[in-house]
């Protein structure tokens, strides 16, 4: 049902961001990027729960788009940092009430109420899994 759940959103999402040419998961690297600033490919992939292949592709596809810069760190040549373009920065801030519109429209069977517990919920269940990860 998470799944399911998740799919839904992000269906309502990709509709509404077609003409912006954004999928969910760009969406939410430009999102991490808009709330941290510079960070490392790594974080923004731990910080998102995707794994290194797939935050790569993503930041590639971005960089692409011209919507993040990466660079290679200077402390590591085998790491990168990304940050938002200016270009990143308008489709994200066009990108942001959709995403918005897409969540409101997933949760308008419930309550404030029930929106509170959920995401209380589902909080738990994340720290939960990534505090008992054994590869961490």
């Amino acid at each position: 049902m998470f799944r399911r759940c998740s799919q839904t959103e992000g269906g309502f999402f990709e509709k509404a961001c077609r003409e912006l040419g954004l999928t969910t998961g760009q969406y939410d690297v430009l999102f991490v990027l808009a709330n941290e600033g510079r960070a490392d490919q790594d974080r923004v992939g731990q910080l998102l729960g995707l794994d290194r292949s797939t935050s790569g592709v993503l930041a590639t596809n971005l960089e692409r788009k011209g919507l993040i810069s990466r660079e290679v760190k200077t402390s590591d040549r085998r790491k990168r940092t990304l940050e938002l373009t200016e270009d990143g920065k308008e489709i994200f801030t066009a990108a942001e009430p959709m995403a918005n519109a897409a969540k409101e429209r997933i949760l308008a069977p419930l309550s404030t109420d029930e929106r509170d517990q959920l995401f209380s919920l589902m909080s738990r269940i994340v720290t939960f899994a990534v505090d008992s990860d054994p590869e961490g």
